[in-house]
């Protein structure tokens, strides 16, 4: 009777497991801007509505936006805390589901919360100053 695995099956079977458990870790660190500021962003149908700058303050503190959906003005809410943001619940009328409110805290810049029926999302950016890319006129997607 023949051995269907050899060692060097053992070896290769190993180094895979050991390959995806270090990606595993690594890739939100590759993905992660070091940055000494960053800046939340509240996007809107493709759009960027606000800018603030994501503070530390030592305490929480809320930042207030409005914004309009089917003609009419709303106010959402933002919490700032250690370094963290989280959206506030959205009026029930144009946002059904608190799923936004319940994605709880985000403080990396590949990390969002998405409000899906009126296509809103806040994010984080690293603050960049121009000395970093000095060769670098154009970003293309």
């Amino acid at each position: 009777m023949k051995k269907i695995m050899k060692p060097g099956d053992y070896f290769l079977i190993l180094f895979v497991v050991m390959l995806s458990l270090s990606a595993f870790f690594a890739i939100p660190r590759l993905l992660t801007q070091e940055a000494d500021e960053k800046i939340i962003v509240v996007t809107m149908d493709g759009e960027e509505i606000h800018q603030f700058p994501l503070e530390d303050r030592g305490e929480a503190y809320f930042i207030d936006f409005p914004f309009t959906y089917g003609g009419r003005e709303y106010t959402g809410r933002l919490e700032v805390e250690d370094g963290a943001v989280r959206l506030h619940r959205l009026p029930e009328e144009i946002v059904p589901l608190s799923i936004h409110a319940d994605m709880g805290w985000i403080n990396e810049t590949y990390q969002m919360i998405i409000s899906l029926p009126i296509r809103m999302y806040i994010s984080l950016e690293a603050q960049e100053g121009a000395e970093e890319h000095p060769d670098i006129d154009v970003f293309a997607y």
